[in-house]
């Protein structure tokens, strides 16, 4: 096994290990934060969450992919990367600070001022968790994995502690505050970087890269947001409380393997760009990889929606359930994206990452609008389901254009595809006729919809696809440990 495939397999298996635990836990985190707190408490911090994560948008040149993706880089520019990058997140965080109260008059809730406020510190603390950078430069995903998923417990039990003394949409706040600091007190720790004399030559074409990035970053904002933003302005926060709980659970593992890809496979296709067939290889593997688990996952989710959402958060957030039905299916495109905003980074083309959100941004704005206006809360998020599964049909388009392949795409994913399909179409037809309510209803479909799904897909792997996932990071790490004993 190649240096670069053993760094790779196991880079992918302590970031699925780690972000899947992760997910996990928070959703139950999550779960019991949502039986004490109110809908208008999620709401809150929804909308707080809206504007940071705007001014986020706006400090995201790209530095960070520019590094992972230079191979040249030299150690003094990237200490002048580093200082720059400070600066403009502390100016940022200045000018969120200052704004809260604009902020909060534009959705009409005073109570968001204080919010906004702690939360803009956050993006210049961020700025301190820079040798994350690094790390996943090199490959080396062991100990900032471990150091997420332990600031994640420590600030997720802190935020149950004050929501049981009645701290209300604070311990949701101060959740979010205490995981940013741990993280980056930790990283430091972990990490053997310091930044040095900085040196500014040659770093100008890192900022012409990133600006690229930052323009697509602040396109996907809006992108990804704004269905958030006008179901606060103009439907409510009880509502967006419930959107927020909603898109959490069908968009949180999209963000996880965002998470994985992004730490893993974008520097691994920038080492192998120019290897034509190579690179094809690395992302049909990828592709084909992440459909056979994510594709059933996303679907079977949006079907088990109304079901799942009142077991685990309570009967209060039964609307939820309904809002699951559309952001699922969005969320697996937009999962599956993010392999294919990999390889196109990877080939250097971040002009097309910002093409790909400008088309999202400027379809969102008319249709999502047009969506809420007409139908409300579910007019929109089918709007949203519009708009997604067009932007993701052209970044197929470019990624099978990156890997020189027009065909890659559906040949990785049609098994699963139709697996998951065929899945679906037996849990409807269990939930019609199961004689049961509430977790007995749902332990039903999730068992019918595994067995089906996972008896269809082993039946018909080939013997490539066999050896292909033998080489997935469990059965690598089974052969590892079979060796030692």
């Amino acid at each position: 096994m190649s240096e670069l495939r053993k760094r790779v397999i196991q880079g992918i298996g302590w970031r699925t290990f780690v972000d899947m635990g992760e997910m996990f836990l928070q959703i139950a985190f999550t779960a019991l934060l949502a039986r004490i707190l109110s809908k208008a408490d999620f709401g809150l911090i929804a909308m707080a969450l809206l504007v940071n994560r705007f001014l986020i948008a706006m400090t995201q040149i790209g530095f960070g992919i520019a590094i992972i993706q230079s191979p040249d880089i030299k150690k003094e520019q990237i200490s002048a990367i580093f200082y720059i990058n400070a600066a403009i997140n502390f100016a940022v965080s200045l000018i969120c600070f200052a704004g809260a109260p604009l902020a909060a008059s534009f959705f009409n809730q005073d109570k968001l001022i204080p919010l906004i406020r702690l939360l803009a510190w956050v993006i210049f603390i961020d700025s301190f968790g820079f040798p994350n950078i690094l790390l996943r430069k090199k490959l080396k995903f062991a100990g900032f994995s471990i150091l997420e998923i332990a600031t994640m417990l420590a600030a997720n039990v802190f935020a149950l502690i004050l929501a049981l003394k009645g701290y209300g949409v604070w311990a949701l706040a101060m959740k979010i505050f205490l995981s940013h600091v741990l993280f980056v007190i930790g990283i430091w720790f972990i990490s053997d970087w310091f930044p040095g004399k900085p040196s500014f030559q040659g770093v100008q074409k890192l900022f012409q890269f990133g600006l690229h990035m930052l323009g697509s970053k602040i396109c996907n904002y809006f992108s990804q947001n704004l269905a958030a933003i006008i179901t606060g302005k103009f439907i409510g926060v009880d509502t967006l409380g419930a959107f927020n709980i909603a898109y959490n659970l069908a968009l949180v593992p999209a963000q996880k393997i965002q998470s994985v890809l992004t730490s893993v496979l974008t520097p691994a296709f920038s080492a192998i760009q120019t290897n034509v067939a190579s690179f094809r290889k690395k992302f049909f593997e990828s592709l084909y990889s992440l459909s056979a688990i994510y594709v059933p996952l996303m679907l079977g989710l949006s079907v088990v929606g109304p079901t799942l959402v009142p077991v685990l958060y309570g009967s209060k957030w039964k609307d939820a359930g309904l809002f699951v039905i559309f952001l699922a299916p969005i969320g697996l495109f937009k999962g599956i994206q993010h392999v294919l905003n990999s390889a196109i980074i990877s080939r250097g083309w971040p002009s097309v990452i910002f093409r790909i959100t400008l088309i999202e941004t400027g379809l969102s704005i008319p249709l999502l609008f047009a969506g809420s206006f007409f139908f409300k809360i579910i007019g929109l998020i089918s709007a949203y389901l519009i708009v997604t599964s067009i932007t993701f049909y052209v970044a197929v388009l470019y990624a099978q254009k990156a890997v020189n392949d027009n065909l890659v795409f559906l040949e990785a994913t049609k098994k699963s595809l139709l697996g998951a399909v065929i899945m679906v179409l037996f849990v409807i037809l269990i939930s019609l006729v199961a004689p049961f309510l509430g977790i007995l209803k749902l332990v039903a479909q999730i068992s019918a919809g595994a067995a089906i799904y996972l008896g269809w897909r082993f039946y018909f792997l080939s013997a490539e696809e066999r050896k292909m996932v033998k080489n997935w990071p469990f059965f690598d790490w089974v052969a590892l440990r079979n060796s030692k004993t």
